[in-house]
């Protein structure tokens, strides 16, 4: 009901037609950049982070207020050079198909 009434309100929940899963976890990503680029074209920065993630707001718009926004741009951490977990047991398992 609370989740109805703040949709209601505000207009701003989203939700997809998948779980809300670390497999999925592309597939969340995927449904806020699609979001955002249609109902936020003229935003200048778009910050996804989830409930385990700091993030240091003071230094993130220090940094964002020094450099000119290039028309793409992404930070984060990138894992180069890491081979996808195979194992099912893991968290972090990717499937071969």
């Amino acid at each position: 009901a609370a989740l109805v009434s703040e949709a209601h309100q505000h207009g701003d929940l989203l939700q997809g037609a998948f779980s809300d899963t670390y497999a999925n976890l592309t597939l969340k990503t995927l449904l806020i950049l699609r979001w955002a680029s249609g109902r936020c074209p003229g935003a200048s920065f778009l910050l996804k982070a989830d409930d385990d993630v700091f993030v240091n707001v003071p230094a993130l718009t220090s940094y964002l207020a020094s450099v000119r926004p290039p028309s793409f741009f992404y930070l984060g951490r990138i894992h180069w050079w890491v081979r996808p977990n195979r194992d099912p047991r893991s968290r972090h398992h990717v499937p071969v198909t």
